[in-house]
C-alpha cells in the first residue's frame, strides 16, 4: 500500500468516526461545496444516463461521483452530463415553476447526493456517514424552506460510480442564500465573530444564474423589506449569445461554448477566434439593468447601508456597474463560493454556541 492511498484510507476512516459538517450552495447554475478539508464545485444540471460505447473507463476517471443512480434510475450529472448529453436531454432547476416545491427538492435532494457521494469517493460496502449541511434558498423561496429541510434529513442511500454509502443527516439549517456571503464576511471559516467587520447595515448582493437576490442585515437582524428576489441573472445573457452564434453559425452551441464567449468576448470559429466583445456587453445589459433596478427598489441610493458585498458566479460582471451606483459596494474574493463558505462558518459558529 502507498503512502497516498494509507493517506485516503485514513481520510475515509475519519469521515466514518465523526461528523462531517458542509456549506452546500445548491445554486441554479453550479453546485459549490465547502467542508473544514475541501471545496469545490460542479454544473447543477442532470439527465438520464445513456450507454457509453468508447472510453467507457477513462470518461469515468475523468468525472468521478458524476453518475448517481436511485428510485428513478441511473442519471449523468454535473459535467458529465454537459459532456455527454444533448442539450434537449439536460434538466436545469429554473426559478419558482408551478411545481419548483416539489421538482425543485427532488432536485435538490439529488445534487446534495451527488455532493455527498463527492466526499466520501472511495467508500463502499454502506458504511455509515454522519453530516449536519448548512444551506440556503433564494431570498424570496424561503418559504420553501421547511420542504427542503425536510428533504435534506435523515438517512439516505447513496449509490454512485466511486462510492456506495448511508449519509445520515443530522441537522439541516437553511437560510437566505446571500446571508452565506454576509457570514463569510462576518465569521472567521471556523466560526468566530470577525472582530474586523465593524459595519452595522449589510447589503449582500447575490448574483445567480436564474436569479438575483439581495439582503440587509441591520447589526444581526434580516430586513425582509429589504431584501428579495428578482427572476433574471446570468443566463439572460446566455440566451442572448446563444441565439446570437445560432443566428451566425446556423448551429447550436454547447453550453460550455456560450460560457466561455460571454466571460472572455471572443468565440472560436473552426479554429479562429472571432471577437464578440460588444455583442457580450449589449448581453449583459438586461442582467446588469434588473440587478440595479432591485437593488434600488429595495434601498433606493443605498444612504443607509453601510457596505455592500457582490457575490455569486455572475458578480464579476455587473460589479462595475453597482459600484459606479453604489460607491460602498464591494467584490468579495471568490465571489462564486462566498454563500457555501458563510454556511460553513455559521454551522461552526452554531456548534460552538452548543
Amino acid at each position: 500500500m502507498t503512502k497516498q492511498t494509507k493517506k485516503q484510507q485514513q481520510n475515509l476512516n475519519s469521515l466514518t468516526t465523526g461528523i462531517i459538517t458542509v456549506g452546500l450552495d445548491i445554486g441554479y447554475g453550479v453546485v459549490k461545496v465547502v467542508t473544514n478539508e475541501t471545496s469545490f464545485t460542479f454544473p447543477s444540471v442532470m439527465g438520464h444516463a445513456r450507454e457509453i460505447k468508447f472510453q467507457q473507463e477513462s470518461i469515468q476517471q475523468k468525472y468521478p461521483g458524476d453518475q448517481i443512480s436511485d428510485d428513478e434510475g441511473m442519471w449523468f450529472v454535473g459535467d458529465l452530463a454537459l459532456a455527454q448529453l444533448p442539450p434537449g436531454e439536460l434538466l436545469r432547476l429554473r426559478g419558482r415553476t408551478a411545481n419548483e416545491k416539489t421538482m425543485g427538492n427532488t432536485f435538490r435532494q439529488r445534487l446534495a447526493k451527488v455532493a455527498i457521494g463527492k466526499l466520501v469517493q472511495g467508500m463502499w460496502g454502506r458504511d455509515v456517514v454522519h453530516l449536519k449541511i448548512s444551506t440556503g434558498l433564494p431570498v424570496d423561496h424561503m418559504r420553501d424552506a421547511a420542504e427542503l429541510k425536510e428533504a435534506l434529513l435523515g438517512k439516505h442511500l447513496i449509490k454512485t460510480d466511486s462510492c456506495e454509502v448511508i449519509a445520515h443527516v443530522t441537522d439541516v439549517i437553511v437560510m437566505p442564500q446571500p446571508y452565506g456571503t454576509a457570514y463569510s464576511q462576518m465569521l472567521m471559516p471556523t466560526g468566530e465573530i470577525n472582530v474586523y467587520h465593524t459595519y452595522m447595515r449589510t447589503g449582500i448582493v447575490d448574483v445567480g444564474t436564474y436569479t438575483v437576490d439581495i439582503a440587509l442585515d441591520d447589526d444581526g437582524e434580516f430586513v425582509d423589506s429589504e431584501s428579495g428576489s428578482v427572476e433574471s441573472g446570468v443566463y439572460t445573457a446566455q440566451e442572448r449569445i446563444s441565439a446570437m452564434l445560432e443566428r451566425d453559425y446556423r448551429e447550436k452551441m454547447p453550453y460550455k461554448i456560450i460560457e466561455q464567449v460571454l466571460r472572455t468576448g471572443v468565440f472560436m470559429a473552426s479554429g479562429n477566434p472571432v471577437n464578440y466583445s460588444d455583442e457580450v456587453e449589449d448581453a449583459l445589459l438586461p442582467l446588469r439593468s434588473a440587478t440595479v433596478n432591485l437593488m434600488s427598489e429595495k434601498w433606493q441610493r443605498g444612504t443607509t447601508v453601510d457596505v455592500i458585498y457582490l457575490s455569486g458566479g455572475g458578480a464579476e460582471l455587473v460589479c462595475e456597474q453597482i459600484i459606479e451606483a453604489y460607491p460602498q459596494a464591494k467584490l468579495v474574493s471568490q465571489a462564486q463560493m462566498a454563500n457555501a463558505r458563510g454556511y460553513l462558518s455559521y454551522a461552526n459558529f452554531a456548534r460552538g454556541k452548543t
